[in-house]
C-alpha cells in the first residue's frame, strides 16, 4: 500500500511539473513572440511579465519543498528555499491583485482579486505558523498556497476544455462561460484540497472515549 501511494504521488508531481512547463511555455510564447512587447509594455505587459517572473521560483521550488526526503536531508536548504518561495509568492500575489483590478474583462475581476487575496493569505499563514513552530499547520497552509499558485494551470486547462470540448455547453453567453471557468479555476482545486486534507480525515476520525 505504501509503495502504491508513493507511485501515485510521483505520478501526480510528474503531471504537475509537465503541465507547469507546458503552460509556462505557452504564456512566454504568447507574451513575447505572438503579442510582442510593443508600446504598451510599461502600462500593461510589464505586470504580466513581472507576474510571470515571480511565478517561476514558486513553480520550481514547490515540488522540491514538498519532498520529505529533501527536507530531511537538507533542512537548511529547505528553509532557504522556503523564504524564496514566500517572497516570490507575495510579489506574485500582489501583481496578480493589480492585474485583477485592471483587467478589461469585467467577469474576471472579482474571481482574480479574491483568488489573489487567498493566495497571499495562505502564503502568509504558512510563514506565520512556521515562525511559531507549528509544523503541521505550516504544511497545510503551504499546500493551499501552492494549489492557488497553480491556478494558472487549471485556468488554462478549463479554458481549453471550454473551447475545444465545450464542457459548458449549457451556458450560451460567452461572457458568462468565461466568468464561470475563471471561478472554477481556483475554487475547484481548493475544494478538492480541503476534501483531501480536512474533510475526509474528519470522516474517518473516531470519537475518543474519555
Amino acid at each position: 500500500m505504501k509503495k502504491e501511494k508513493s507511485i501515485i504521488i510521483r505520478l501526480l508531481w510528474t503531471g504537475i511539473i509537465l503541465l507547469s512547463a507546458y503552460y509556462l511555455y505557452r504564456a512566454v510564447r504568447y507574451r513575447f513572440f505572438v503579442e510582442g512587447i510593443g508600446e504598451t509594455f510599461w502600462n500593461k505587459q510589464f505586470w504580466f511579465v513581472f507576474h510571470l517572473i515571480t511565478a517561476l521560483p514558486v513553480l520550481i521550488l514547490g515540488p522540491i519543498q514538498f519532498s520529505e526526503s529533501f527536507r530531511q536531508r537538507h533542512i537548511n536548504r529547505h528553509r532557504q528555499f522556503g523564504k524564496i518561495y514566500v517572497v516570490a509568492s507575495i510579489f506574485g500575489g500582489l501583481s496578480a491583485l493589480y492585474l485583477g483590478f485592471t483587467l478589461p474583462y469585467q467577469g474576471s475581476i472579482v474571481p482574480v482579486i479574491i483568488g489573489s487575496l487567498l493566495w497571499l493569505f495562505m502564503t502568509t499563514g504558512a510563514w506565520v505558523t512556521i515562525k511559531r513552530k507549528n509544523v503541521q499547520a505550516h504544511r497545510l497552509f503551504m499546500i493551499r498556497s501552492y494549489v492557488l499558485a497553480l491556478t494558472f494551470i487549471s485556468l488554462r486547462i478549463l479554458s481549453d476544455m471550454v473551447e475545444h470540448l465545450n464542457i459548458l455547453f449549457f451556458i450560451e453567453n460567452q461572457d458568462v462561460k468565461d466568468t464561470t471557468y475563471e471561478w472554477m479555476s481556483w475554487v475547484l482545486p481548493l475544494l478538492v484540497t480541503e476534501l483531501w486534507i480536512n474533510w475526509v480525515p474528519l470522516l474517518k476520525q473516531k470519537k475518543k472515549i474519555a
